[in-house]
């Protein structure tokens, strides 16, 4: 079988405060895009893992981990060999490995079938990191907690993105140390921010530039005084018709909404001299 896993983006981010447990609450709405890994998967006797980068081919890939994870529910002991076609850049904050293990997840529980749903499967995605979890749902979702509690938003706005990410990242432990947060609002707290009523209004309006104006990440004033490279990116593609432009996540990719298609692939075309990575994309929807 084969699996496209996607990247997201965040539309909005908040980091409401440090949890007794070393992780931070976040509020965020986050979307997935038509940029994919691809995962290749078939059944063997053994669990083999081979990927289009020789860095990432180890055991500690989160494709890997994921597999291992589930593989004791097997109800006869088999394995599968995975191949990994990257085209998500890593240390990006378009959630590539979160999304390959989420893929994972759901593919080796097909094929294997072991038939967890997604409730069983929801706390091993989580497991493997904070984003995980997302990937298991809709393409648009509220995420809480520390990003493994995930409400699934629907709408119909389809939006056009133009992404660009320069050579260097960015350590989100670094974004972190460097962010002062808001005081701490509990995770379970039954009214969403204000950021995320705004965003969900807009999305549901079919509005992009509404969209546009809701954009919102608490870890963008960090990342710019970490890498100041990025404020040029973002006025590149402001002069080249996106609507705002927002840090992905923890960076170091930036995505700008734009008014159409044309636009958004013009832009990626243009950027690609000013950094090394560029892309045009669009909200996946329902």
């Amino acid at each position: 079988m084969q699996i496209r896993a996607p990247a997201k983006i965040n539309l909005t981010l908040r980091v409401l405060g440090k949890r007794a447990d070393g992780y931070h609450e976040l509020e965020s709405i986050v979307q997935m895009i038509t940029l994919f890994d691809l995962l290749t998967i078939e059944s063997a006797e053994e669990l083999t893992f081979t990927c289009s980068d020789p860095a990432l081919e180890n055991d500690d890939n989160l494709v890997v981990r994921a597999a291992r994870l589930l593989q004791p529910f097997n109800a006869i002991p088999r394995g599968a060999r995975i191949h990994l076609e990257k085209h998500i850049p890593a240390r990006a904050g378009l959630g590539g490995g979160s999304s390959d293990a989420a893929a994972t997840l759901l593919a080796l529980n097909e094929l294997w079938e072991i038939r967890k749903p997604l409730d069983e499967l929801t706390p091993m995605a989580a497991s493997l990191g904070s984003d995980v979890p997302i990937f298991l749902y809709t393409p648009t979702a509220i995420a809480r907690g520390r990003g493994e509690n995930v409400t699934p938003l629907p709408h119909r706005a389809l939006c056009h993105i133009v992404l660009g990410k320069p050579t260097e990242g960015l350590s989100t432990a670094r974004i972190y140390e460097k962010l002062h947060a808001r005081p701490h609002v509990p995770s379970r707290s039954p009214h969403p921010l204000p950021e995320t009523q705004s965003m969900t209004r807009a999305l549901q309006k079919g509005d992009a530039a509404a969209i546009a104006g809701a954009l919102a990440n608490d870890l963008e004033g960090p990342a710019l005084a970490l890498l100041p490279s990025l404020y040029h990116i973002r006025e590149r593609m402001l002069q080249l018709g996106a609507r705002s432009v927002l840090l992905c996540g923890s960076g170091s990719a930036v995505f700008g909404i734009c008014p159409d298609e044309d636009t958004a692939r013009h832009a990626a075309l243009d950027l690609t001299n000013d950094c090394p990575w560029t892309a045009g994309a669009a909200f996946i929807l329902v």
